[in-house]
């Protein structure tokens, strides 16, 4: 069924805050089905870029667990060949695939003639930074645990520490709210919607010019 005409921002709003709800809820049950790709490059890009210290990243449900190579010996760590027995760390991936219900109820609140394919191609623009999410949360959960013994490794191109705690904040607070925000805008430029909203910001812009 298709939406009415909406060229009020006011309306199209209610329409989106009206389908937050069960697109949220939707994801939230197939969060896990939706992730278990980005877990899977995730890690193919951990294991090969930190052999001696990533074993493993695997599902778990919605959540991804790393288990690395090493483990604590009397405060100390040291190297392990036994694949459980290393320190193992859990990250939430919803904290970073929420940007997919999020475009969902944009896309859907916004009229258009054909919906399932430009939504499915919205999508796949977002997986690459889901997986860049996920794999700057669990940076962070390696740089936070192992300190020195991560981020000094050596013969291994390291990002800074400042550099891996900005991008996990960018990754979890901003990116995922602001990219499907852009895959909507740049989807729907020709919307009378947008061309709206477009003008309505331009107005007062020319009429302040001189």
């Amino acid at each position: 069924m298709r939406l009415p005409e909406q060229n009020h921002l006011r309306q199209f709003l209610l329409f989106v805050f009206a389908l937050l709800i069960p697109c949220f809820a939707l994801w939230s049950f197939f969060s896990a089905a939706l992730v278990t790709p980005v877990i899977g490059l995730a890690h193919l890009i951990l294991s090969n870029w930190f052999p001696d210290i990533v074993n493993v990243v695997y599902q778990e449900g919605a959540d991804a667990i790393l288990m690395t190579r090493l483990d604590q010996v009397n405060g100390q760590l040291v190297p392990t060949d036994v694949a459980d027995e290393g320190l193992g760390f859990k990250a939430n991936t919803r904290i970073v695939s929420y940007s997919i219900p999020f475009y969902a109820a944009l896309h859907f609140a916004t009229e258009k003639k054909e919906y399932l394919g430009k939504f499915f191609w919205g999508v796949l623009v977002l997986y690459p930074f889901i997986l860049l999410g996920l794999v700057s949360v669990l940076l962070k959960d390696l740089m936070v645990n192992f300190g020195n013994t991560f981020l000094q490794q050596p013969g291994v191109l390291m990002p800074g520490a400042d550099t891996i705690a900005i991008t996990y904040q960018l990754n979890v607070l901003l990116i995922p709210t602001l990219v499907p925000i852009l895959i909507w805008a740049s989807q729907n430029r020709q919307s009378p919607l947008l061309r709206g909203v477009l003008g309505s910001i331009a107005a007062p812009a020319d009429n302040a010019s001189p």
